[in-house]
């Protein structure tokens, strides 16, 4: 598709789509009760993985099929909290 050579920069750039964002949760119970029944969003699909020790839960509004998802992210051996806005990185 052609466009205008006037165009600007981000006119030119391809469709982009938000599919998800990522948190990791300590309490995954916790943590799907307030998306589940205090934001709403609905479980679309669960990942368990034995060998990683962790177990991922992807939820999106009810209905939204191909809209975008939260994925909560629970490690089984997490005791300690997160720290805020770091990546903690496993030796």
């Amino acid at each position: 598709m052609a466009r205008e050579p006037g165009a600007s920069a981000a006119a030119r750039l391809p469709d982009m789509r938000y599919l998800h964002t990522m948190l990791r949760v300590r309490d995954l119970d916790a943590a799907l009760h307030f998306f589940v029944h205090q934001l709403g969003l609905v479980e679309t699909r669960r990942r368990e993985q034995a060998a990683g020790r962790f177990t991922l839960v992807f939820l999106s509004a009810p209905g939204d099929v191909d809209g975008p998802e939260v994925e909560l992210t629970y490690n089984w051996d997490e005791a300690d909290p997160y720290e805020t806005g770091t990546r903690r990185v496993r030796n």
